[in-house]
């Protein structure tokens, strides 16, 4: 089986190498396929039956909305990418100028290499190495597998330096359920309280969600929506993982998922994708700290020299038989 596709002949992918795993069907079951990219590790494409579960960017091209990134060692932003460490000021490049701030970590920028893989499953290595901004060696090993249930990502972040260094995870995968156009799906995120931001959406204060449009648990239609929000205080499910639901109306579902560290989500929602288009999409970002952890420690993980931090984070579908009847628009 090719694990790697081939770009265009004589064009090398922006990306790098774009490495596809696949769990073949089984009798009555679905095929699985996911594309990893050399640049940043990130989920370019994951499919069940050549359907998406999550919007796509082209092999030529670059995600431009942050599609399918790992976001690590912080997601979402540190305001003015300036944090405050063993009483020095330390300051991170701004690659969000229009809000003057640090935005999702480090390694989307970096090159992986590949460490083992199979049919099934991608292990990729990169090295975050210190820096101005962030004085620390960290490295991250991911491990991509997926199976007839879905994608599971496996990240296991190591401190390398003589000094205990900070660490947090996120992801940014935009959801879909198949063809159904997302302003169909409901979205269930059961969450207590939700993260109140400035007009840089930086966070200001945490609110309950009772009574307001960020109460998300009776399953709003994503179309309804308009979110860049954190959430926190999840209920977790009887199993101890954090589940957030997508809903078609035939019943299909997809769920992203994520393990006792993953307390913490993020969800934005935009009728414009991609930029100046008109369809609407939405990202369902597992994380395990708030935005701005960096400064307020919310959900901050300190490792310290040689410790190994593992989390699971993932994509699973539950499609019914009337999956191939659902209703096909946008394109």
């Amino acid at each position: 089986m090719t694990l790697t596709n081939t770009p265009t002949a004589g064009i090398a992918a922006p990306t790098g190498q774009q490495f596809r795993i696949t769990a073949e069907s089984e009798p009555g079951g679905h095929a699985v396929s996911a594309v990893i990219t050399e640049l940043g590790g990130t989920v370019r494409s994951l499919t069940v039956d050549g359907e998406p579960l999550i919007e796509e960017f082209p092999e030529l091209g670059l995600p431009k909305h942050c599609e399918g990134e790992i976001l690590i060692p912080w997601p979402n932003r540190v305001r003015d990418g300036r944090w405050s460490h063993a009483g020095k000021d330390l300051q991170l490049a701004i690659n969000e100028p229009e809000r003057c701030n640090a935005i999702h970590g480090l390694v989307k920028y970096r090159p992986h290499q590949v460490v083992r893989r199979s049919a099934t499953e991608l292990t990729l290595h990169v090295r975050i190495y210190p820096s101005d901004g962030y004085p620390f060696a960290l490295d991250v090993e991911t491990t991509y597998s997926v199976s007839a249930q879905g994608l599971k990502v496996t990240h296991a972040l190591t401190n390398k330096s003589d000094q205990p260094a900070p660490a947090a995870i996120g992801s940014h995968p935009y959801i879909r359920v198949g063809a159904t156009p997302m302003q169909d799906v409901s979205l269930t995120v059961n969450a207590a309280s939700y993260v109140v931001v400035d007009e840089r959406l930086n966070p200001v204060g945490t609110s309950p969600v009772s009574g307001t449009p960020m109460d998300l648990a009776a399953g709003p239609k994503v179309g309804w929506l308009q979110l860049d929000t954190a959430f926190l205080d999840l209920t977790p499910a009887p199993d101890g993982m954090y589940r957030h639901i997508l809903e078609a109306p035939n019943g299909d579902t997809v769920e992203v998922w994520g393990d006792a560290n993953y307390q913490y989500a993020q969800v934005y929602t935009t009728t414009s994708y991609p930029s100046g288009g008109h369809r609407t999409a939405v990202a369902v970002e597992p994380m395990t700290a708030l935005p701005n952890a960096f400064n307020s420690g919310e959900g901050l993980r300190w490792l310290e020299p040689g410790e190994e931090w593992l989390s699971s984070w993932g994509i699973s579908h539950h499609f019914s038989q009337a999956h191939g009847t659902q209703v096909r628009g946008e394109k």
